[in-house]
């Protein structure tokens, strides 16, 4: 069967699209009791549509605000006969290090989280929720609508944490955290209600 359509350039914003992270929003996966509730985009659209706790409309993030020209998303795919592993991860600093700081990156270790992330294009996408690959897993990881409590195969995780005080006064004084997710598709646009936040928390519908 021929790919019958291709892409092209849509405007001149597209030329002049620009580099970065503006938001980065965090979550653990609820894999025990009511499982959450996720909404991916029809046939040949790859996106979810919405993230919710169970039986609500809406999931609550921790919002990490970070140091300009800081975080990235880097995204590197490999192909193996049939089947194609995209590794995923987004790094980014929190100037200073303090109490507060430490608690909230300590509380990721050992926890399989979910992100989602605004570009500077105003476009979001998530990490670590994923539909299975059909056929390619022997059946392990079960498609992210039909979570049952049980926990998911395609999660984000922790990966590494650098940085430090510094040793002079003119030495930069933070952590740089990366995440990274596993999958086995690309990152899923984000395309429901446009999330909130309100201090260190946000709301995604």
């Amino acid at each position: 069967m021929a790919i019958a359509s291709g892409l092209s350039v849509g405007a001149c914003d597209d030329m002049q699209a620009t580099g970065g992270i503006k938001n980065i929003f965090i979550r653990e996966w609820n894999s025990t009791g009511s499982p959450d509730q996720i909404a991916l985009g029809g046939s040949g659209t790859h996106s979810v549509t919405s993230i919710a706790d169970s039986g609500g409309s809406t999931s609550t993030w921790g919002v990490f605000e970070t140091k300009i020209e800081t975080p990235a998303l880097i995204v590197s795919g490999t192909s193996e006969k049939n089947v194609n592993t995209y590794e995923c991860s987004i790094t980014f600093n929190l100037p200073r290090i303090e109490l507060t700081k430490l608690n909230a990156i300590q509380g990721f270790a050992g926890k399989c989280l979910m992100v989602m992330l605004e570009d500077t294009n105003l476009n979001w996408f998530v990490l670590g929720v994923s539909d299975t690959l059909t056929g390619g897993d022997g059946g392990l990881d079960i498609p992210v609508a039909s979570h049952i409590g049980t926990r998911p195969q395609t999660f984000a995780r922790l990966a590494s944490v650098e940085g430090g005080s510094g040793a002079a006064f003119s030495d930069e004084n933070g952590l740089t955290v990366t995440i990274t997710a596993t999958q086995y598709e690309l990152p899923r646009a984000f395309t429901g209600a446009t999330p909130t936040m309100s201090g260190t928390v946000g709301t995604v519908a």
